[in-house]
């Protein structure tokens, strides 16, 4: 074996060694646990979203009312006469001592 062939043979190996040694650092890397983070608390994302529904609740029940009103108003206004009655002339005009 000559000088130049155990050199090469030697960088191969030392290579080779680097070479496993960095692929298990970075499969080691990418394999590890991150640590999960902390459940976040939904008593007040609970609450808030409670108070929204009560919020939509309320105002569908206004919207509702508005439009029986609406309704009422449109039935009523078409119920009227074309013409409005006249109204009663005064007699004579009286006149108060003062």
């Amino acid at each position: 074996m000559t000088e130049s062939m155990l050199t090469d043979l030697l960088t191969f190996l030392f290579g080779a060694g680097c070479l496993i040694a960095f692929t298990r650092v970075v499969t080691a890397f990418l394999n590890r646990k991150r640590p999960a983070a902390p459940a976040p608390d939904t008593t007040a994302l609970e609450a808030r979203l409670t108070r929204i529904e009560q919020i939509v609740e309320s105002t569908s029940i206004e919207v509702e009312r508005v439009s029986e009103s609406q309704r009422f108003m449109v039935n009523v206004f078409s119920q009227r006469p074309a013409e409005p009655a006249p109204l009663p002339r005064p007699g004579s005009r009286v006149t108060t001592p003062h």
